[in-house]
């Protein structure tokens, strides 16, 4: 793995240890010292997924779609690479949920369909956007400027929905709409065609400003309201810096090699197998020896995923290893 790749999956590394923090998070609030660094801490991890959709955007978008039959080969090809393993890690959420009892079967059957059990969302969001691709990569300033507009029209229909109505909605309804996101993905297919010569320094300014907007509206939405952790306009400004300090070509250039790096990159490497089963893990774990330390949980479901998914990828055959999403 030469040093520009090992990079990204270094970035993908740091990411998915974000997703398995933010699954892991308990709770805080502002009521006490502790709670308010739990809660600001928790604040850092908003830009997990945006980095993976930067990321996906920035590789896939230099692709050459010059007829029609290329674009239906890249749907063929990318779809079912992440579906069939989606649906078939559902599977067991399925079984649990007909076991439970009074559940109607057809309807758990569409949801599981349309990758709206647990955190598996994500998987229609990417699937939107590969079927969309084609279209991002014309016009591409154009297409950005209508990106930050309708991710930051969503975001607030979200935030307002979520925690100053306090409406349960399942994630697949208001994480799972492509325009909701929007901005990340074609911020990476924007700059996987365009030289990436922008500021440094504008782009820190961006994540400290964004930061701060994070906590003072998650100080708001959590003493008003209920929540106000996860996303909303302030994460989405902070998370649109660190997106843009992740892609720099000096922050690739900074990138050294050393044993947690290493590490790291191979996490990344393996980090849509973690994604796809690392909620067993934590429901496992809160089972057997559940911990109101976020660190503990955190550090003990990330070593039981990793090590689980590379026994699996040494014991089993490649052919069910890329269907269950482990290759």
């Amino acid at each position: 793995m030469n040093k520009r790749i090992e990079y990204f999956e270094f970035l993908r590394g740091v990411a998915i240890l974000m997703v398995i923090a933010i699954h892991t998070y308990t709770s805080g609030n502002f009521t006490s010292v502790e709670g308010t660094i739990s809660i600001i801490t928790r604040q850092t991890l908003n830009c997990a997924v945006p980095i993976f959709l930067a990321l996906s955007g920035f590789f896939l978008g230099r692709k050459k779609f010059d007829s029609k039959q290329a674009i239906i080969t890249f749907w063929k090809k990318q779809i079912p690479k992440v579906y069939v393993p989606c649906i078939i890690w559902s599977l067991p959420i399925l079984a649990l949920d007909i076991r439970s009892g009074g559940v109607i079967l057809w309807k758990q059957v569409v949801y599981m369909a349309i990758c709206g059990f647990s955190i598996y969302y994500f998987i229609a969001l990417i699937i939107q956007y590969y079927l969309l691709l084609p279209l991002l990569q014309r016009h591409l300033r154009r297409n950005l400027i209508i990106s930050i507009i309708l991710s930051a029209i969503s975001v607030c229909i979200v935030t307002y929905t979520n925690s100053v109505k306090a409406m349960s909605l399942p994630l697949i309804f208001y994480a799972g709409p492509f325009v909701v996101w929007f901005v990340f993905y074609m911020l990476g297919v924007y700059y996987s065609r365009i030289e990436r010569t922008y500021s440094l320094k504008c782009s820190i300014f961006i994540v400290l400003l964004g930061f701060l907007l994070e906590c003072i509206e998650t100080y708001l939405l959590n003493t008003r309201y209920t929540g106000g952790v996860g996303i909303k306009l302030s994460s989405f400004i902070y998370s649109y810096g660190i997106v843009l300090i992740a892609l720099h070509p000096q922050s690739e250039s900074l990138y050294r090699k050393n044993i947690l790096t290493t590490l790291i990159a191979y996490i990344g490497k393996i980090s849509f197998s973690i994604y796809l089963i690392h909620c067993y893990f934590i429901a496992m774990v809160d089972r057997v020896y559940y911990s109101t330390s976020w660190l503990l949980r955190w550090a003990l479901v990330s070593l039981i995923t990793v090590v689980f998914i590379v026994f699996a990828r040494k014991i089993l055959p490649q052919k069910i290893t890329r269907y269950i999403g482990f290759s």
